[in-house]
C-alpha cells in the first residue's frame, strides 16, 4: 500500500493485484464450511468487527467505519480495511504505517515465522477466523520475499515476509476461477502476523437454468464475431456451460449474480483470428465479445 494514494484507490489496486501475483506450486488444500453470513454482529458492520477481530486489532474499530462506493471502509494509523456493505464479504486489510513505526525490522532479531508451513498456518487461521466463505482453498504460488523484494509487500518496507495466493476450488465444475473466490496474502515473518489479505468478491448464485441450446449460444457467437470482421467458422469454436458473473469483481451490486452461461473460445490458426465471448445461457444475450489476430497486437 502507498501512502500517496486514496483508501479507494489502494483497495482497486489491490484486488488487481490478486489476480496477477503468484506463481503455481504444489498446492496447500484446505476444506471448510465457512460463512461470513451468520455472524452474531448481523450484518456488514458485524463481518468487519470479525475480520478485526481476527486480524489482533481492536474490532470496536468498525464504529469507525464509512460507508463509501458500496462497502464499509476504515483507513487509520493502525488498520486500513474494506468490507462489501451489501454481502458482508471481506475484500481487503492491511496494516497501516503504525504498525511499522511501533514494530521496526530487525534483522539480526528472532523470527516468530520461519518456515512455509508456519506461515500457510497463519494465513489458514486468518481465513477461518475472519469467516472468508470458501467451499475449500488451496495455497498456491507462495514465496519468500526478503530486502527490496519485499518492499512492494510490506507497505514500503525491506522485511522478510512470508506471500501465497488462495484459490477456492469447488466440487461443482460449473464453478471456475471466474466465479471463485482467490485472493492474496502476506505474512511478517519476524512477528508472524498477517501484513495484509486482498480478495475477489463473490455474488449468490442463480438457479442453474438454460434457456438457450450450446448451438444457439455457438450461432450467437458467430454472429457477434463475423459483425466485427472476424472470419471464423462454426468447427473452431470450442463452448462450455458454466457460471458466468454480472457486475463489478470490486463491488457487489443487490441485483448482481452468478448466472448460468455459456463460454465461447474460437481460433483460426496461429497468426488469425482469436475470438471469445460470453453468452448469458438464460437470454442470449452477448455479455462479452472481443475478437483479435495475435500479430496485429503485436505490431507485427
Amino acid at each position: 500500500m502507498h501512502t500517496n494514494l486514496k483508501l479507494g484507490q489502494k483497495v482497486a489496486l489491490s484486488a488487481v493485484a490478486v489476480l496477477i501475483l503468484g506463481s503455481l506450486i504444489s498446492p496447500y488444500f484446505f476444506k471448510e464450511g465457512l460463512s461470513l453470513r451468520t455472524l452474531s454482529g448481523g450484518g456488514s458492520e458485524g463481518s468487519l468487527r470479525r475480520v478485526l477481530q481476527a486480524f489482533e486489532v481492536n474490532p470496536d474499530l468498525a464504529a469507525q467505519a464509512q460507508s463509501v462506493n458500496g462497502g464499509l471502509q476504515i483507513g487509520n494509523e493502525v488498520v486500513e480495511a474494506h468490507v462489501d456493505e451489501h454481502s458482508g464479504q471481506l475484500v481487503s486489510i492491511g496494516r497501516s504505517r503504525g504498525f511499522y513505526a511501533e514494530k521496526p525490522y530487525k534483522p539480526d532479531g528472532s523470527h516468530v515465522v520461519r518456515s512455509e508451513a508456519q506461515a500457510k498456518a497463519v494465513m489458514a487461521a486468518f481465513i477461518r477466523d475472519a469467516g472468508v466463505e470458501m467451499e475449500s482453498y488451496e495455497f498456491e504460488g507462495f514465496k519468500t520475499l526478503e530486502g527490496e523484494e519485499a518492499t512492494q509487500a510490506a507497505y514500503g518496507q525491506a522485511r522478510k515476509v512470508y506471500t501465497a495466493r488462495f484459490v477456492e476450488r469447488k466440487s461443482d465444475p460449473r464453478f471456475e476461477a471466474t466465479t471463485s473466490r482467490s485472493g492474496f496474502m502476506v505474512v511478517d515473518g519476524q512477528t508472524g502476523k498477517l501484513l495484509s489479505f486482498n480478495s475477489v468478491i463473490m455474488p449468490a448464485a442463480d438457479p442453474w437454468q438454460l434457456n438457450i441450446s450450446e448451438a444457439r449460444a455457438k450461432e450467437i457467437a458467430l454472429d457477434a464475431w463475423r459483425g466485427s470482421g472476424a472470419s471464423i467458422e462454426g468447427s473452431q469454436v470450442n463452448i462450455r456451460a458454466k457460471y458466468v458473473r454480472t457486475g463489478n469483481p470490486l463491488i457487489i451490486k443487490p441485483e448482481d449474480r452468478l448466472i448460468p452461461g455459456y463460454v465461447l473460445g474460437a481460433s483460426a490458426g496461429p497468426d488469425s483470428w482469436h475470438c471469445f465471448a460470453i453468452i448469458d445461457g438464460r437470454s442470449g444475450k452477448v455479455m462479452q465479445n472481443s475478437c483479435q489476430i495475435p500479430s496485429r497486437m503485436r505490431g507485427e
